[in-house]
C-alpha cells in the first residue's frame, strides 16, 4: 500500500468518527460511553495510519502511548458513571 493509501484510509476513518461524535453529544450516558470508546479506538488507528502514511516511524510512539492512556481514561469515565448507568 502506498503512502497515499494510508492517508486516504486515515481520512476515511475520521469520517467514520462523525456518527459516534453525534452519539457522544446527544446520547444518554451509556451511549455516550460507547461513543467515547469508539472514538478513542479510531483516533489511535488514525494516528498510526498517519505516521505510516507520512513515513515517520518515530511518530508511532504517540499512538502506542495514547492507546494506553485512552483505555485508562475510558475506565475512569465508566467508573464515574457507574451509579448513573
Amino acid at each position: 500500500m502506498s503512502a497515499v493509501g494510508f492517508v486516504v484510509a486515515a481520512i476515511a476513518m475520521l469520517a467514520c468518527m462523525l456518527p459516534a461524535g453525534i452519539v457522544l453529544a446527544r446520547g444518554d450516558r451509556g451511549e455516550s460511553l460507547v461513543g467515547y470508546e469508539f472514538i478513542t479506538g479510531v483516533a489511535v488507528m488514525v494516528f498510526a495510519l498517519l505516521a505510516e502514511g507520512f513515513g515517520r516511524p518515530s511518530l508511532f510512539e504517540f499512538p502506542v502511548l495514547a492507546s494506553v492512556l485512552l483505555y485508562g481514561s475510558g475506565l475512569v469515565f465508566a467508573r464515574a458513571l457507574e451509579g448513573r448507568l
